[in-house]
């Protein structure tokens, strides 16, 4: 047990440490990624609105079902008691991708909660169907979507380290399907007004590169 805590405290100075300093290996593609994300995030922003009343005005009965589905179901809790299972039934079957995965997953939830609540702070936008004020600096603000950044951090845990054993077959399907599980949650969130497109999209980013610099070592 005592080797398992010096492990996750390890990881978790790790994670941190090249989550900040991950900047400093990046080539021009990253670079050129990252304004292509704030250029399109800023107009996404700027037309949030209309963005907005364009996502809420399609849907029914169906539509709201799954987007109350998802709205319960890709919570930080439920992921957190989703990789709490995941992590007893790896050590149970003695799997070590089940006990790894869940372990990655742990490490890297803790830094993606911790940027989240960092964003909102900053970007204290009051919810859609409250509104949307945006206020800067201040508690209580949704100007990152946190079930956006839960959906998007399961990514590279799950196809690299859960499913790195597995075939190139199988490791496809796992991608098209975390890749529509983020689709999904993002979309749940503006057609219930939760958030706006930005909101989302600043959340799909936080949790996404989270999880890219928690399975590193993974890929190296």
């Amino acid at each position: 047990m005592a080797d398992d805590v010096r492990g996750l405290a390890r990881s978790f100075g790790r994670v941190g440490r090249d989550l900040f300093t991950a900047p400093a290996r990046w080539r021009a593609r990253q670079w050129v990624l990252l304004l292509a994300f704030v250029a399109t995030t800023l107009l996404a922003y700027l037309e949030k609105r209309p963005i907005q009343a364009w996502v809420e005005r399609g849907g029914g009965s169906v539509e709201r079902a799954l987007a109350q589905f998802v709205n319960v179901y890709a919570s930080g809790l439920a992921m957190t008691l989703l990789g709490l299972a995941v992590f007893i039934a790896g050590r149970w079957s003695r799997k070590r991708a089940l006990v790894d995965a869940a372990v990655v997953l742990g490490v890297a939830g803790i830094w993606c909660w911790i940027l989240m609540k960092i964003g909102q702070f900053v970007f204290a936008e009051r919810r859609p169907m409250d509104g949307g004020a945006m206020k800067l600096v201040a508690l209580g603000g949704h100007g990152v979507s946190g079930h956006a950044a839960v959906a998007a951090l399961l990514f590279f845990p799950v196809r690299d380290v859960l499913a790195r054993d597995a075939t190139p077959r199988v490791r496809h399907i796992v991608t098209a399907a975390l890749l529509a599980w983020a689709a999904l949650v993002g979309w749940s969130r503006v057609w219930l007004g939760m958030h706006f497109v930005w909101n989302v999209s600043l959340g799909l980013a936080i949790g996404f590169f989270t999880g890219f610099v928690a399975t590193r070592p993974s890929r190296e």
